[in-house]
């Protein structure tokens, strides 16, 4: 079986969902830059999981990855790996690329971009931008979840892409008629970015029209207290509920039995949440994004929430909320299974595999 080295933050959910399908097909290795999940544990032995344990922030500036190059170094002569895979470019992904450099074993070396780490952090200035082409540069191929990610890598580099979303491992059990057509949902983090507010405000209007449309919003954040506010000035206290954090089940459960569901981010990449909701085959309510814009048509499949939208275009679209049902749950059948998509990349590996022979 071939080896396959993972370098990643082992915390992350993202981490896990790709330990739990290549381990299906490779002897996994795991390199960390934080600690690892105890489901990561369970899949792949402690003699293969190499931990730093660093203290990450979200902000950047984390100088202390480089601490990692020359042990890992060591790690790759050690179990020399057939193909090494860096998550988040500009942080694990250079490391990564530095070592291969450096290194006398020349392995194929996967990046996988997150979005941010391709859409935002090569912009800060111009060293970020310098780092990142030079990661790219050192990749054979890299990973993108969404069209506008793989723009981007074109842009700063010849290395050729495959675009994938961080998807679902099954699609959900669902029927359109446990659909409850005057529930909104929305689970994004109670933030500035998030837009909230705009959502409540769009929603007092649907409140006006229709006396029977609840909202639930969950997740939480900093401005959660003044979302709250802000929904008992607009006199919808009484019709929306903030239920913080939930369960996964919970957000299943949501996702089944809502018609709508909000996504109006500001800046976003490919949302798995967005994702979710459509495999439930809910109608969802967008920004106007490029990622929003791969997956949504407007009062096609969904709506896109431009500034000004009047509410008037949802008796239209719930009409054809069956079909959109229907349409949704195909679209991520073929596009956003993500064992199928891993699939697919292994066969790309192997083709890489092959032509360098």
């Amino acid at each position: 079986m071939k080896k396959y080295l993972i370098i990643g933050d082992g915390e992350s959910p993202h981490i896990l969902k790709w330990v739990r399908e290549l381990s299906k097909y490779f002897e996994l290795y795991l390199v960390s830059s934080r600690d690892v999940k105890p489901e990561v544990r369970d899949i792949i032995p402690e003699d293969r999981i190499f931990t730093f344990k660093m203290n990450i922030s979200e902000s950047g500036g984390n100088i202390q990855f480089y601490k990692m190059i020359f042990p890992l170094k060591k790690i790759i002569r050690r179990i020399k790996p057939d193909f090494v895979n860096a998550h988040y470019i500009t942080s694990h992904g250079t490391v990564a690329a530095v070592a291969r450099k450096f290194s006398s074993h020349k392995f194929p070396l996967i990046l996988s971009a997150w979005g941010t780490d391709i859409l935002v952090t090569p912009d800060r200035n111009r060293l970020y931008k310098k780092i990142t082409r030079f990661a790219l540069k050192q990749a054979t191929l890299v990973t993108t979840d969404s069209l506008s990610v793989a723009k981007v890598v074109h842009d700063l580099s010849s290395t050729p892409t495959t675009t994938f979303p961080f998807g679902l491992e099954a699609l959900p059990e669902a029927s359109s008629e446990n659909k409850d057509k005057n529930l909104f949902f929305s689970n994004r983090t109670l933030n500035a970015n998030s837009n909230i507010d705009r959502v409540l405000h769009f929603f007092a209007r649907v409140a006006e029209q229709n006396k029977d449309a609840r909202l639930v919003v969950a997740n939480d954040g900093p401005m959660k207290e003044v979302l709250i506010e802000l929904g008992k000035q607009l006199g919808i206290g009484d019709r929306v509920k903030f239920s913080g954090f939930i369960s996964p089940e919970e957000q299943d459960d949501y996702y089944r039995k809502s018609q709508f569901y909000f996504s109006v981010l500001s800046s976003d990449a490919l949302s798995v949440s967005l994702l979710e909701a459509m495999a439930y085959g809910c109608i969802p309510l967008v920004s106007d994004l490029p990622d929003n814009r791969e997956w949504i048509t407007d009062n096609e499949n969904g709506i896109i929430m431009t500034e000004g939208i009047r509410i008037d275009v949802l008796p239209a679209i719930q009409e054809k909320a069956d079909a959109i049902f229907q349409k949704n749950r195909e679209m991520i059948t073929k596009k956003a299974i993500f064992p199928k998509s891993i699939k697919e990349l292994i066969s790309k590996l192997e083709s890489i595999e092959t032509s360098n022979k």
